[in-house]
């Protein structure tokens, strides 16, 4: 757990005297939503917690929780999130980003029997947007039928993309935004040399401008490149062949709202050493067309995890990008 969530741990602490048999835990991405579920699930599991609730870390079940190999705790993730690939996998095979009903599917023997050390059985479940429709419905039965002393956490950065019968039958958790001192301090320590900048370039997102950090370079060069007129879409696109998918489009998307900001109000959000740059692009960009774009760019975050094609993905929204500033 991290210093600005501090406020949530009490509000958490709260919500486990009336504990539910589902929670939906979101907050914005970076935020730490996975760190702060997972120690959620040790504080469930833990045989001597401290105050508020908080896991004490040195009993048998805090123990065989940091090993991750607790029984009575189930971590449903992608393939891609789960660490070594399992013995017998194809070489080389790209491993999925989705939580696969099979997954799912065989929580059923987990549930089928008592808990090992006669407390709560825990399943977290991140990100649960990573879940496709048939998966979760395949889940809901057991959201709607609980097994006894049974807890779901599911943790969601997205949570409109989960189904309306799935999040009605989950108490609601929502982590608030990370406070901008504390974050600034934490990222200090981190060694970030300009954190206030890698903060605002975040979105406020203290893990993301963590991340961004060890990637600045990168960032920055894309930056430049999309800054710099008359710049070539698809050479540009071939520099970023590295660089997740995912956090390709948030830079496009926090720049881009910086250039409609700019056009509106003369000020900029996230990228606030290039304000006097963004500022100028944006008198030449109309508008609406800045509207537009964001619009696609949303749709293109949603497929972001799994194009069918990444090259072409990113000079398509490139050469879209061009053709907002007016160039041919």
């Amino acid at each position: 757990m991290f210093i600005w969530q501090k406020s949530a741990w009490t509000a958490w602490s709260k919500l486990r005297e009336r504990l539910p048999h589902a929670v939906l835990l979101q907050g914005g991405e970076g935020w730490g939503e996975f760190e702060f579920a997972r120690t959620a699930a040790q504080s469930l599991l833990c045989e001597k917690p401290k105050s508020e609730a908080g896991p004490c870390g040195e009993c048998q079940a805090c123990t065989w929780f940091a090993l991750g190999n607790h029984p009575d705790f189930r971590l449903v993730v992608p393939e891609s999130l789960a660490g070594e690939p399992e013995e017998g996998a194809e070489p080389g095979k790209k491993r999925s980003d989705q939580i696969r009903i099979e997954q799912v599917r065989d929580l059923a023997d987990f549930l089928s029997v008592g808990t090992h050390r006669g407390g709560l059985r825990v399943i977290l479940i991140y990100p649960a947007e990573a879940m496709n429709a048939n998966t979760q419905n395949a889940l809901l039965k057991s959201l709607e039928e609980p097994a006894p002393a049974t807890v779901f956490l599911l943790v969601s950065t997205q949570p409109d993309r989960l189904l309306p019968t799935v999040r009605s039958r989950c108490r609601k958790f929502t982590l608030p935004m990370p406070d901008a001192q504390q974050v600034v301090a934490w990222l200090k320590e981190g060694g970030v040399a300009h954190p206030e900048s890698a903060l605002a370039a975040s979105g406020g997102a203290p893990l993301a401008a963590l991340k961004a950090a060890g990637t600045d370079a990168d960032r920055l060069a894309f930056i430049e490149g999309i800054g710099r007129p008359g710049f070539d879409p698809v050479a540009l696109a071939e520099t970023v062949q590295g660089v997740p998918l995912w956090d390709l489009v948030g830079w496009l998307q926090r720049w881009s709202f910086d250039l409609l900001l700019a056009r509106a109000t003369g000020r900029v959000r996230y990228h606030l050493n290039q304000e006097k740059r963004i500022t100028e692009i944006a008198l030449r960009c109309p508008a609406t067309a800045i509207t537009s774009y964001l619009r696609r760019l949303a749709q293109a975050r949603s497929l972001a995890r799994h194009p069918l094609n990444p090259k072409l993905f990113v000079e398509d929204l490139l050469l879209q990008y061009q053709r907002m500033l007016g160039q041919p």
